[in-house]
């Protein structure tokens, strides 16, 4: 049986700057795009707030989409991903990834 392995390719734009990476799935593209912005941006980083202390919290479940996707709300700006991929013909999903920019 022949296995195809699909490969996502994502560009993420933040401000002026652009990055792109690919993954076996969009999540994991959008991740990796997210660490590669955060490791690279010459962009400002925010002040470390002082850890609340909750009996719940879980801080190693934060994934770089997830601080990404913060770091551009606090900036006012959104966190845009695009697939780079081409579509098939009869696919249509929206992937219009804004993270938690239009929430409240």
């Amino acid at each position: 049986m022949l296995q195809i392995n699909q490969m996502f390719s994502v560009q993420l734009s933040l401000g002026e700057q652009t990055w792109e990476s690919e993954g076996s799935s969009i999540k994991k593209a959008q991740q990796a795009v997210a660490n590669k912005a955060l490791t690279e941006s010459t962009l400002p980083k925010p002040v470390q707030k002082p850890p609340k202390s909750n009996v719940n919290s879980n801080p190693g479940s934060i994934t770089p989409t997830v601080e990404l996707n913060g770091l551009a709300m606090k900036r006012g700006e959104p966190a845009i991903y695009r697939p780079l991929d081409p579509k098939p013909f009869n696919y249509r999903a929206n992937y219009n990834f804004r993270g938690m920019y239009n929430q409240s």
